[in-house]
């Protein structure tokens, strides 16, 4: 669970007249300061948040969007300088819509939103009026959400109010409500999994509100001037984030040449900074994670064979991948040409991939955002992208279900007129892009690409980033995994297997046309090897291989 007594700091979560701040109002610079280290806190949980993800694909990161999403507010506060509370808490909220990240990014600028909303009109504020504003915040992050799901961070700011509520007497200081809350938002952090029955299986509490109990938590230590050096959330695994730090590595070094060269050595007695050492002199984007028992290396190379052979000298090497990114970055370039855009309508795509870009501009789209999987877009990201478009009417494509609400939030950010089809997913987004015509209105494009969106089902096939357990379907770490419609459906022992029996649960026999969109770490002759099995099942099913280069997903399927 979130903390353990036996080696972990107890939250500071009940009132401590010994510590405690001297203030006893709360103005702006007081603001500023709380959460600044409240960000700092965050900061270095946001591995351990990314690891108790419940889902199995490599997107597990709440823990860096809440984290990118509160820096964009605390810089945005900065930027306000004076005393006035009302004015930085508002300033807080702006920098945190524009900065929004993610689901969890996007719930938690509404709850500074929200709290901003409590503090309009006061220079300062007491406890009673941190109570009400925590209401506030409170009120907003349910009325954000269509559905609102209990047992996720809803049910932690809900709590956090009541308590601060029920503590709110007429000479309650801000440190008696606050150490209210976030005693009262921790109990709940223990209670989601009595809520959510995919965290009860998995063993996890909810990651988001972990998020935000740690925000509290660090608000409240900051006041009565605590260490911020606490554990509050379990120990992320060796493995934890490394597939998005090497996926942000990918995304960073577009001009390296040579092999991207990944491996696992068992067994060394070498420390990840010595190896992390010898690697720089191998070659660039060098990531080594992990303890002597388990190393994961990742390294850009022209001389691939010499950092498998150092890794055999450490100990046992094991899930070598050696990817040619000459070839691929050739491959990328025989793409088409773009098209030019339909007039008078843009399209904003968030892709992930090369191969998937050029596939979305050849369809005419205007502006690609650069993110999906691991890679979340702020809102302002978003809203850049909009206003970049000469068009005054605007269709947006998230292409993945954690970025709809970012998207909506930049939509209603814009001078334009944007429409936000929520597609969850690539195949939804390029069907949506090819019903786009000139011969109809704004409205009426709406409307077509939407029926082509939802005409569409597609799968995603990857590896789990970490074992559980979802609707009775066990999996480890690594074990090949394909999400059907966005819902686990196929465990596997390897990635042809898992994509075939996709195909299968998706009744590939009663639709016409089948794409396969390859990713980064695909061979060509895996994929050609892999269609060929299609065509002998499905003979009467088009078959069609793109190269999307996407990272973590080998396979991208679309039927329609």
């Amino acid at each position: 669970m979130a903390t353990s007594p036996d080696d972990r700091t107890a939250p500071s979560s009940t009132p401590s007249p010994a510590t405690a701040a001297t203030a006893r109002t709360l103005d702006g610079p007081l603001l500023r300061s709380l959460f600044t280290d409240a960000s700092t806190l965050l900061h270095r949980h946001a591995d351990a948040l990314n690891a108790i993800n419940v889902f199995p694909v490599p997107d597990g990161d709440t823990g860096v969007n809440m984290h990118l999403t509160l820096r964009a507010a605390i810089e945005a506060m900065e930027n306000e300088p004076g005393s006035d509370l009302a004015a930085s808490a508002q300033a807080l909220a702006h920098g945190a819509l524009m900065g929004a990240r993610g689901n969890s990014g996007v719930i938690l600028s509404q709850i500074l939103r929200g709290l901003a909303s409590g503090f309009a009109g006061h220079r300062d504020a007491d406890g009673a009026t941190l109570a009400a504003a925590l209401t506030n915040a409170s009120d907003a992050a349910y009325a954000a959400l269509a559905e609102p799901k209990e047992g996720t961070i809803l049910t932690v700011i809900r709590a956090a109010a009541e308590a601060a509520a029920a503590a709110a007497s007429p000479k309650a200081t801000i440190e008696e409500v606050l150490a209210r809350a976030t005693a009262a938002a921790h109990e709940a952090v223990e209670r989601t999994p009595e809520l959510l029955p995919v965290l009860r299986e998995a063993g996890v509490v909810d990651a988001g509100g972990l998020g935000l109990a740690i925000i509290l938590e660090g608000l409240l230590r900051s006041l009565r001037h605590d260490s911020l050096d606490v554990d509050l959330a379990p120990e992320a695994p060796p493995a934890a984030g490394w597939q998005g730090e090497a996926a942000t590595l990918h995304q960073a070094r577009h001009g390296e040449s040579g092999y991207c060269t990944e491996f696992i050595v068992g067994g060394s007695e070498t420390n990840a900074g010595d190896v992390r050492s010898h690697l720089v002199s191998l070659g660039g984007s060098v990531l080594v994670v992990g303890d002597s028992d388990l190393l994961r290396v990742h390294v850009h190379t022209k001389q691939p064979d010499d950092a498998l052979a150092y890794g055999r000298t450490l100990g046992e090497v094991t899930n070598v991948k050696v990817e040619n990114m000459d070839a691929q970055v050739e491959r990328f370039a025989a793409a088409g040409a773009p098209v030019a855009p339909v007039a008078g309508i843009g399209i904003v795509a968030v892709v992930a991939g090369e191969g998937l870009e050029a596939a979305f501009f050849s369809l005419g789209v205007t502006q690609v955002v650069h993110g999906g999987q691991t890679m979340n877009p702020s809102a302002g990201d978003i809203l850049a992208a909009i206003e970049a478009c000469d068009q005054d009417y605007v269709v947006t494509l998230p292409n993945n279900q954690n970025i709809i609400a970012a998207s909506e939030q930049a939509a209603e950010q814009s001078s334009k007129q944007v429409k936000v089809l929520p597609s969850r997913s690539v195949p939804q987004g390029i069907a949506a892009a090819l019903a786009l015509s000139p011969d109809l209105s704004f409205e009426e494009n709406v409307a077509s690409m939407r029926r082509a969106m939802d005409s569409v089902r597609s799968a995603e096939v990857t590896r789990a980033a970490k074992p559980g357990v979802i609707d009775g379907r066990k999996f480890q770490t690594g074990q090949a995994i394909g999400l059907v419609d966005g819902s686990l459906q196929v465990v596997a022992d390897d990635i042809a297997a898992a994509a075939l029996a996709c195909i299968e649960k998706m009744h590939a026999e009663d639709t016409s046309l089948l794409t396969l969109y390859t990713g980064s770490d695909v061979r060509d002759e895996e994929a050609s090897a892999l269609a060929a099995e299609l065509r002998a099942r499905y003979p009467g099913l088009e078959i069609e291989l793109v190269a999307g280069g996407q990272p973590h997903y080998p396979y991208l399927i679309s039927l329609e």
